[in-house]
């Protein structure tokens, strides 16, 4: 439990999050923009990156996916619901063979947090 939690609040990474892509992201697409903010923090606004440590953002999307932003299957497991299932993700695992994250789905799913300018 966070001694001082920010989870709705203004300044909070979830309310910046939740404000760019109203509609949320499906588990796979919301591991890969986790997974893109914490090894690549640019376009994310200063203010917030301060929030960006591994303890933070597990807290920041476990919560979004307790309010439903991280959108799971019918009848999935509920550990995407805890820190700890976003902690381990973004834990290193030096003895992987395959990429860390799929690079391209995290762009993708990051480019959707961008204002549109048309």
């Amino acid at each position: 439990m966070e001694p001082h939690s920010k989870h709705g609040q203004p300044g909070w990474l979830g309310a910046w999050l939740q404000d760019r892509c109203h509609q949320g992201f499906d588990v796979p697409e919301a591991e890969c923009l986790c997974l893109r903010m914490y090894y690549r923090f640019d376009g994310i606004p200063m203010a917030l990156r301060h929030q960006l440590s591994r303890v933070t953002l597990a807290s920041t999307f476990a919560e979004l996916a307790r309010r439903g932003w991280v959108r799971t299957a019918e009848g999935a497991d509920d550990d995407v619901l805890t820190p700890q299932y976003w902690q381990h993700l973004l834990t290193p695992d030096y003895h992987r063979s395959v990429p860390i994250y799929d690079y391209a789905l995290g762009e993708e799913a990051f480019q959707r947090l961008q204002p549109s300018l048309g």
